[in-house]
């Protein structure tokens, strides 16, 4: 590792022979004559060679000064790169965007604005793994998250909350047509339900009676899916009541394809936030990208 004595010897060394003379270089350095003489003294010291021919009057470098002061000018232009190439990133977003996002809800609401990130931005290159886990940012390289429900550690973890996620009873207009309308919680026991399976069981609702107490309640169902597009699906082609995410619903109960029923019947919800780890220098990329979600989702989520 080189230290902060040596670059400063070198950065002596390049300036004399740019400036003609010690006397010259040091003005321009600002340090004194003597300071810049004995900087290349010991640089020349820790060489073993002699890099300039000195006289009274003249400073000239030997061919083992002019071999290394080439190869100075070469790893300053490098440096010189380097810096530009950062500078450049402060100013305009490139490199690598890494992010985690839920499945369902990544790729419907996230993912679009992302896109449109890199459309606006063309050095800007887009990672996006879709899980339902709650990834490890540090070890898995990953610059910001998604995270429905817990947002994660406080200690290592900033979030911004993007909105809620909130259940809805809702059923197609055939089915209500065909088997009525449920009035009040307990009515649902007599309709058919399309039931949610996790890890191979079927998930009970959880549901508020008319004096605000929760209650566990499973309805009959004959279909039980392991998937939500599957029950949004099946919901649709009058199956059944389901129960799903608003943000997932919304097209169809835009469209009329399905309604909803006992509003408010589910309860508070979740809590959607983009998180990202602290304590390290956040990137141009990643600001964006964060503000490009809060644009989207702020000051009222679009399904809502």
């Amino acid at each position: 590792m080189i230290s902060s004595e040596r670059l400063h010897a070198i950065r002596a060394f390049v300036q004399a022979v740019q400036a003609g003379g010690f006397s010259r270089a040091a003005e321009q350095l600002g340090l004194s004559r003597s300071t810049v003489g004995k900087a290349v003294a010991r640089l020349e010291q820790r060489l073993q060679v002699r890099l300039f021919q000195r006289t009274t009057r003249s400073l000239s470098l030997t061919d083992e000064g002019q071999l290394f002061y080439d190869d100075c000018l070469k790893a300053l232009a490098a440096l010189e790169a380097a810096e530009s190439q950062l500078a450049a990133r402060a100013r305009t977003p490139e490199g690598r965007l890494r992010v985690s996002l839920p499945v369902l809800f990544g790729q419907k609401w996230v993912l679009p604005p992302l896109l449109a990130l890199t459309d606006r931005y063309p050095q800007l290159h887009l990672e996006a793994l879709f899980s339902n886990r709650a990834s490890d940012l540090a070890e898995e390289g990953i610059d910001l998250a998604v995270r429905i429900g817990s947002p994660g550690d406080a200690v290592a973890i900033t979030a911004r909350q993007l909105g809620e996620q909130k259940q809805i009873l809702c059923a197609a207009p055939a089915y209500l047509a065909r088997q009525g309308e449920p009035g009040a919680v307990a009515e649902l026991l007599q309709h058919q339900a399309i039931g949610m399976l996790r890890d191979g069981h079927s998930q009970p609702w959880q549901l508020l009676d008319p004096q605000g107490k929760t209650q566990r309640l499973q309805p009959p169902a004959r279909l039980r899916l392991g998937n939500m597009e599957a029950v949004l699906s099946a919901a649709c082609a009058g199956h059944g009541i389901a129960m799903l995410p608003r943000w997932l619903a919304h097209d169809a109960l835009t469209a009329g394809t399905l309604r909803e029923i006992l509003p408010g019947s589910c309860g508070p919800g979740l809590a959607i936030n983009v998180v990202w780890l602290k304590g390290t220098a956040m990137p141009l990329r990643v600001r964006v990208a964060i503000d490009a979600l809060l644009a989207a989702f702020l000051p009222k989520a679009p399904w809502q």
